[in-house]
């Protein structure tokens, strides 16, 4: 049986963003995890009102 963690990593990235995802990508190597995949998804704005905001978000399934 597998298991997953899923992870928001946000839309944009600066020179330092992209540095702390590599840094993210590879503690959770060293935990067992392998990256799986990315999608988009819409966030709903606060309390249900407002924009919604458009994410991403990183799937990673456990090593066995």
């Amino acid at each position: 049986m597998g298991q997953y963690v899923v992870e928001t990593i946000g839309k944009q990235f600066s020179d330092k963003g992209i540095a702390a995802l590599e840094q993210n990508l590879s503690a959770k190597y060293d935990s067992g995890y392998r990256f799986h995949s990315v999608f988009e998804v819409t966030q709903p704005g606060c309390a249900g009102m407002g924009q919604p905001s458009i994410t991403y978000v990183a799937i990673f399934e456990k090593m066995s």
